[in-house]
């Protein structure tokens, strides 16, 4: 068995399904796919529907999933007269904030309610029973997969979005070790997660912003032994950029070894 873990999909099915045929994806083998597959590509929800039906993939809540979730629960609220708009309020509703050319989640969106009210619903039960971390040990070492972050308490060995405060759960998918202050590379004083000793594997910061790409400029999968103070591996190869220097990255923890599949060809 082969433990794969990849991240940041971003609406790419076609290019999630080019990655499965590549790494030669088998019953025999898991997956882990640590947030946001929907979003700024066209087929999230397809990507959604599909991992929902396979026993050996198990799909991560990352950012873009919150934000839908937010937005779906404040369009019941305004459906149900629920929420009053202030004009003079110049923050984004949750539904703005979600399709915000930044973000883009009009296509989801347009997707999502495209669905019957059945087909919604399952949707949103799966999306609210994700896990935002889990705690892996392979070969001897202990694997801490979220989209992005982690909590300063012990946990054991999951941890799930039913069970978090709303704004530990945006914590968890929103903030990174990638952009706290002060340099990166000096041993910090006070740790801020629970469990020193693993290894943190995330996505959403694409490692372009990291500059680490390859010899032509596309995005690789960044592994750093001590960054603040912890392991840490990125696997977000800038799918979300929508340009030549996008890829989808994943990784076998098992071993290690990378593959890659460019959102555009050469």
């Amino acid at each position: 068995m082969r433990t794969f873990v990849l991240s940041d999909i971003h609406g790419y099915y076609n290019i999630f399904l080019k990655m499965l045929e590549k790494i030669r994806f088998s019953d025999d083998d898991f997956m882990y796919v640590i947030g946001d597959v929907i979003d700024r590509g066209d087929q999230g929800i397809a990507i959604i529907r599909d991992l929902m039906q396979r026993k050996n993939v198990e799909m991560f809540l990352g950012n873009h999933e919150l934000m839908m979730l937010n937005a779906i629960d404040y369009q019941r609220r305004k459906k149900q007269g629920l929420v009053q708009e202030d004009p003079f309020d110049d923050h984004l509703t949750p539904y703005e904030l979600w399709t915000h050319p930044a973000n883009g989640g009009n296509q989801t969106f347009d997707d999502f309610y495209g669905l019957s009210q059945k087909e919604q619903d399952e949707i949103e039960v799966f999306l609210r029973g994700l896990r935002l971390i889990k705690r892996v040990k392979v070969g001897g070492h202990s694997f801490h997969l979220s989209h992005s972050y982690s909590v300063d308490y012990r946990f054991g060995k999951e941890l799930f979005f039913k069970d978090v405060t709303p704004k530990q759960a945006e914590r968890i998918v929103w903030d990174s070790l990638f952009e706290q202050d002060g340099d990166p590379f000096v041993e910090p004083e006070v740790y801020s997660f629970g469990y020193k000793s693993d290894t943190y594997v995330v996505g959403h910061i694409f490692t372009q912003r990291l500059n680490h790409v390859d010899e032509k400029g596309r995005g690789m999968i960044y592994k750093k032994k001590k960054f603040r103070g912890y392991r840490v591996i990125d696997l977000d190869c800038g799918m979300a950029l929508n340009n030549r220097s996008s890829r989808l990255g994943c990784m076998i923890l098992e071993t290690g070894e990378e593959f890659y599949v460019p959102l555009y060809d050469s």
